[in-house]
């Protein structure tokens, strides 16, 4: 078998030499760094990473928890962390909480266990007291969902300009009884959304109806069984809290026969692929979730090396994306 002498000698450099570019230590040139590794590939040599993380504390692998890994742009999100991660020597584990909070609790323990250097989590239903902990044991990122008084690093988008934008173009295109699917109350998310939703009709002398704002785990099947309830209410349109939510709600009403958009118009968020390739495509937010993911990944980095500064909030701002699901405008 190979070992790290081996490549040290077919290289004419020390084993610490080596040792520094499989560590993508500073101390050796890019060109030294580069023969070393391409020798390792010729030499079918593999560092044996669970033993030099007993000597450096250090997994070089980030933990990320996602609440739904069929959801597209949680897919984005990850391929943005990996791809960051990828390109300064990080590997990623990523883990489906598949929107249940006793399995973001279970991976949270299993990633805390030494596993991973650091957990990046789009948190499901957060409460302040579920992180506290954790934040002791391991650098932590939160992602989507803020948690008031949590001492944590946080990125997020500004839900309440992106809900704000969607919901004047439904008031814009002549919709005025406007149904919503949101989330859970305890996700800040879904709260910001709903507040641009009421602040923007107030803007319009538009009547609050709390019996067509619905609450919802914000998956496909609730977005289906929801819009029966919001279409019998005689709601003029469906917001989503994502487009996962609204093909949910554009299922219902194809098998129902319901025009889209002249008999009811449909909004979404977050501006999955799928979003643009409906015969009637979606009008949405676009979160673009592979930045989103690089941010993250970033924050994440600069935690582990020193660089981020404790409870730093950064907040990126999401795009309207009009199409014909509102009618033409």
């Amino acid at each position: 078998m190979v070992n790290i002498r081996d490549v040290a000698k077919y290289c004419g450099v020390s084993a610490m030499t080596v040792s520094r570019a499989l560590n993508n230590s500073g101390q050796i040139s890019k060109e030294t760094k580069e023969r070393i590794l391409k020798a390792c590939e010729e030499l079918g040599y593999r560092p044996n990473f669970a033993a030099r993380s007993l000597v450096t504390k250090k997994t070089n692998m980030i933990g990320l928890i996602i609440p739904d890994i069929t959801n597209q742009y949680y897919s984005q999100v990850s391929k943005g962390v990996s791809s960051y991660l990828s390109l300064h020597g990080y590997g990623l584990l990523l883990c489906n909480s598949d929107r249940k909070k006793e399995e973001e609790k279970r991976y949270l323990d299993f990633l805390a266990g030494g596993r991973v250097d650091g957990i990046i989590i789009f948190p499901v239903k957060p409460k302040k007291e579920d992180y506290e902990g954790i934040l002791k044991e391991i650098p932590l990122v939160m992602a989507d969902n803020y948690v008031d008084g949590l001492n944590a690093n946080f990125v997020g988008n500004d839900n309440y300009h992106g809900a704000s934008e969607v919901i004047r173009h439904m008031v814009k295109q002549g919709f005025k009884k406007i149904g919503v699917i949101l989330g859970p109350t305890s996700s800040s998310a879904s709260n910001e959304r709903l507040r641009a939703y009421k602040d923007v009709l107030a803007e319009n002398n538009i009547e609050y109806l709390s019996d067509i704002v619905l609450e919802s785990d914000a998956t496909f099947d609730d977005g289906f069984n929801l819009a029966k309830v919001l279409i019998e209410k005689g709601v003029d349109s469906i917001f989503a809290i994502n487009d996962t939510v609204a093909l949910g709600v554009i299922k219902y009403c194809y098998l129902n026969n319901i025009n889209i958009p002249y008999d009811i118009g449909i909004a979404g968020y977050d501006n999955i692929q799928q979003s643009s390739m409906l015969p009637v495509p979606l009008t949405t937010v676009d979160q673009n979730g592979s930045r989103m993911g690089k941010v993250v990944a970033e924050t994440m980095l600069n935690l582990l090396t020193g660089g981020a500064i404790i409870s730093k909030k950064i907040i990126l701002k999401p795009q309207l994306v009009i199409r014909k699901s509102l009618r033409e405008s």
